[in-house]
C-alpha cells in the first residue's frame, strides 16, 4: 500500500515538473526585440521630467534581456526576466541614474536604482508599466 501511494507521488512529479517548467517561461518569445520606454513628466511629489527612448533586447530560452548605456555607470539600465508561456511576465529594471531632473526625486548621477515592470507579450509585441515610483509605459516589438 505504501509503495503505491510512493510511486503514485512519483509519477504525479514526473508528468507535471515538464508542464510546470513549460509554464514559467516559453522559447515561443525567443529572437531579437525592441524596447521603448515612455515616462512621462511627473506631476507627483517626485517631479521628475519626462523622457522617451528605444534600446534593443534579446530574449533566449523565454527570457527577456535587454540593456543601454555601460552597466554600472551613470545613464544605465538592464531589464531582464523570465516571459511566461502564456505571455505575461515581471521583470526587473536596475540601473543608475543619469541627469537628476529626470529620476525620481532628483537623486544626484549614479545613483543605483530598481524596479519591476509588469508585461504581456504576445507573438510579436507586448506592453507593460512600471509597477513602483512613477508612470512609465514600455512596449516591446519583435523585429
Amino acid at each position: 500500500m505504501r509503495w503505491s501511494s510512493i510511486s503514485r507521488t512519483l509519477l504525479t512529479i514526473g508528468v507535471c515538473a515538464p508542464v510546470f517548467g513549460q509554464a514559467l517561461s516559453s522559447s515561443r518569445f525567443d529572437g531579437d526585440w525592441t524596447v521603448s520606454i515612455d515616462c512621462p513628466s511627473n506631476t507627483e511629489e517626485s517631479g521628475a521630467k519626462g523622457y522617451r527612448f528605444q534600446f534593443p533586447a534579446v530574449v533566449k530560452d523565454g527570457v527577456l534581456a535587454a540593456s543601454v548605456g555601460m552597466e554600472g555607470w551613470s545613464a544605465s539600465l538592464r531589464i531582464e526576466g523570465p516571459i511566461r508561456s502564456d505571455g505575461s511576465a515581471e521583470l526587473r529594471a536596475r540601473g543608475r541614474t543619469g541627469n537628476p531632473e529626470y529620476a525620481a526625486k532628483q537623486p544626484l548621477s549614479g545613483t543605483p536604482y530598481s524596479y519591476r515592470i509588469k508585461a504581456q507579450f504576445d507573438d510579436d509585441k507586448g506592453t507593460g508599466s512600471r509597477i513602483e515610483t512613477r508612470v512609465c509605459n514600455f512596449v516591446f516589438a519583435r523585429k
